[in-house]
């Protein structure tokens, strides 16, 4: 796979590629060199074979690099900053900060890839990204004193998406409980949060966050539920080790926040986002269905749903719109 993305780095920048030159570049074959475009076209990459002239990446985008993230930090974030890993293909960015934890202390530490071979979601769904188009990044935190509202922590993470990617522009975003972005109804990233603490001590959580940044409508087609990226919701699609940045960014300051203020802080930022508010919706759990109205989320974030005649929270649960796929 590793070899695949060399193909995919040399036609990052837009331009027409020969299969000749990108083969005596490898030292392969040119039928290896399109043997490898096949593979990246699979897997959503959209290269073009321009007959006569070569390969070509529409659109062209920059690879993701440490250095150009930190040059995008404020000191005070590059300071509290642990590891920073980028790499072009992993199995999973949260998997490895999980390793890491075993023996070490994670607090800080960044992980990020083009592409996740096991990329996984909430509910153990796989997170599919496509090479070039998506930010696949992990953060770990250590919560020495965790937050009585911890249960609350994918919320807190939402609006910390939500308010990076608005200051890059996006605009029409909205948040639907407990852990996806909308534009337009349509999924724009997602967060998956995974922990690990220790009776009475510290809590060490690892939160991964996929962000699509500029997908193809095929591509779009080719997945299970309504899909969007920041190229719907932003004029002009930032960079993404700009975006990178501004998610660690409001990562560490919301993080910091929330573990001196809990989720009481963020409860107005999230019910102006709140998706859900006011809707019909469907809650599936194990052996049971409800149907309700949203009602919003209470103190500790647990979803309020109206339904034959009283409201219930929930701490956890399936939701969709009533009527929707």
């Amino acid at each position: 796979m590793e070899k695949v993305f060399e193909v995919l780095a040399a036609l990052s920048d837009g331009k027409t590629h020969s299969g000749a030159a990108l083969a005596a570049d490898f030292g392969i074959g040119r039928g290896a060199v399109w043997s490898r475009v096949k593979r990246l076209q699979a897997l959503g990459a959209d290269i073009s074979a321009v007959p006569g002239k070569g390969y070509q990446l529409v659109p062209a985008f920059e690879f993701l690099s440490a250095a150009r993230i930190t040059e995008h930090l404020a000191p005070e974030v590059r300071a509290g900053l642990g590891a920073l890993q980028v790499c072009a293909v992993v199995d999973s960015t949260n998997q490895r900060l999980l390793d890491a934890a075993q023996s070490s202390d994670i607090h800080g530490e960044a992980w990020l890839a083009e592409f996740q071979t096991a990329g996984r979601g909430r509910r153990g769904d796989r997170w599919l990204a496509v090479p070039g188009a998506c930010i696949c990044l992990s953060l770990g935190w250590r919560f020495n004193v965790p937050p009585r509202d911890l249960g609350a922590l994918s919320l807190v993470v939402g609006v910390a998406v939500a308010r990076a990617l608005q200051g890059l522009g996006a605009r029409g975003l909205a948040l639907k409980w407990p852990n996806d972005v909308l534009y337009a109804g349509r999924k724009l990233a997602g967060i998956l949060i995974e922990m690990r603490s220790e009776l009475g001590g510290p809590c060490t959580v690892v939160i991964g966050i996929g962000v699509n940044v500029a997908l193809g409508a095929e591509v779009q087609a080719k997945i299970d539920q309504p899909t969007a990226s920041l190229a719907d919701a932003c004029v002009a699609v930032p960079a993404r080790n700009r975006i990178a940045a501004a998610l660690l960014a409001s990562l560490f300051e919301t993080l910091e926040a929330f573990a001196t203020n809990g989720f009481g802080a963020f409860v107005p930022a999230w019910q102006t986002l709140d998706a859900l508010a006011g809707q019909a919706v469907e809650v599936t759990l194990p052996g049971r269905i409800v149907h309700g109205i949203a009602r919003g989320v209470d103190i500790n974030g647990l979803l309020q749903i109206e339904h034959d005649g009283r409201v219930e929270a929930f701490l956890a649960g399936h939701v969709r719109l009533r009527g929707a796929s």
